[in-house]
C-alpha cells in the first residue's frame, strides 16, 4: 500500500467524498466517490503534479483540478 496523505472532503455534487497524495514527491491526486448506490468508486489524476503544486491542492482541498488533467480509474483502492 502507497503511503498517502488522506484529507475528507466537503460535501459535494460530484460525490467525492476523499482526496489523497503521495506523502513524497511529485504525486496524481487521487480521488474516492461514491456511486449513486453507494458503491466505492476509486479515480486517480492523469497526470502527475509536482510535489509543490499536489501539496497546495491537497490542503486547499482544490479536487476540482483533476479534471483539467483528466481523470482515469485507479488501481490504488483502500485508502480510506
Amino acid at each position: 500500500m502507497k503511503k498517502l496523505l488522506v484529507k475528507p472532503l466537503s460535501v459535494n455534487s460530484r460525490g467525492f467524498t476523499h482526496m489523497a497524495i503521495e506523502k513524497v514527491g511529485d504525486s496524481v491526486i487521487y480521488l474516492h466517490g461514491l456511486s449513486k448506490t453507494g458503491e466505492d468508486q476509486w479515480y486517480e489524476s492523469k497526470g502527475i503534479f509536482t510535489t509543490s503544486t499536489a501539496h497546495n491542492y491537497y490542503y486547499s482541498g482544490q479536487y476540482k483540478v483533476v479534471f483539467a488533467q483528466g481523470l482515469q480509474k485507479s488501481t490504488v483502492t483502500g485508502w480510506i
